[in-house]
């Protein structure tokens, strides 16, 4: 048990190594460059969670104005209905008009 530790100790040491030295980084800039990753991952975490916050109180507020945007909606059909009544039978008196003035040419 405490051989195949050593051996894995050992090969992520090596593999550690190789690591740095492709990059040419010592391992303080490696730790340095990892806190400065770390860093922004973390600021945009903090941002992600303010706009989530965000979107969930507009989400809320719209939800809330929901019932009087519906209520405007069916106030703008009844009349639109209201309209279309109305002027349905001018409609038809033009058409008929218009087929009578067809009919003559």
């Amino acid at each position: 048990m405490m051989k195949t530790f050593l051996k894995i100790a050992g090969a992520t040491t090596f593999v550690a190594g190789v690591y740095l030295y492709s990059r040419k980084q010592t391992p303080s800039e490696f730790v340095e460059q990892a806190k400065q990753t770390f860093n922004v991952k973390k600021a945009a975490v903090k941002d992600w969670q303010t706009a989530y916050g965000d979107f969930k109180k507009s989400l809320a507020h719209f939800q809330s104005q929901l019932p009087k945007v519906m209520e405007v909606i069916d106030d703008i059909q009844r009349d639109v209905d209201e309209a279309s009544f109305q002027i349905q039978p001018r409609i038809e008196e033009i058409n008929q008009i218009v087929n009578h003035l067809g009919e003559k040419a």
